[in-house]
């Protein structure tokens, strides 16, 4: 939940709402900012930071965090909606005001896998 930097995961088949990531748990936390997030179909999270350092993270269906990439040279952005071609093989996302800082300077990315199954 953006503002606590928590992830929940909700399990459709009991209907239970368990809590993935809590960065006040974590000393050193290598998430902040929680924002966007997508799940991939090999059960990992890829989550957006809002602010941070501009980074993608991984939680793991095992439940490991760690970064997976990170924006350099944009401090005046944050990376948006993260999501995967249907075949899976491809993560797109953006910068939402690039290196400029203006709200019309936004970057798209592309980012070729493979990624785990």
């Amino acid at each position: 939940t953006k503002g606590d930097n928590r992830v929940w995961a909700y399990d459709t088949a009991t209907s239970q709402i368990d809590l993935s990531y809590d960065d006040s748990l974590v000393s050193n936390p290598p998430l902040t900012g929680v924002d966007n997030i997508m799940g991939a179909g090999s059960g990992d999270l890829y989550v957006a930071e809002d602010g941070g350092n501009l980074e993608i993270c991984i939680i793991a269906r095992e439940g490991t965090v760690a970064p997976f990439l990170r924006v350099d040279g944009q401090s005046s952005s944050e990376i948006t909606g993260p999501a995967f071609n249907p075949a899976g093989n491809r993560l797109y996302f953006s910068s939402q005001r690039g290196t400029t800082g203006s709200s019309s300077g936004g970057i798209t990315y592309e980012v070729t896998g493979p990624f785990r199954a």
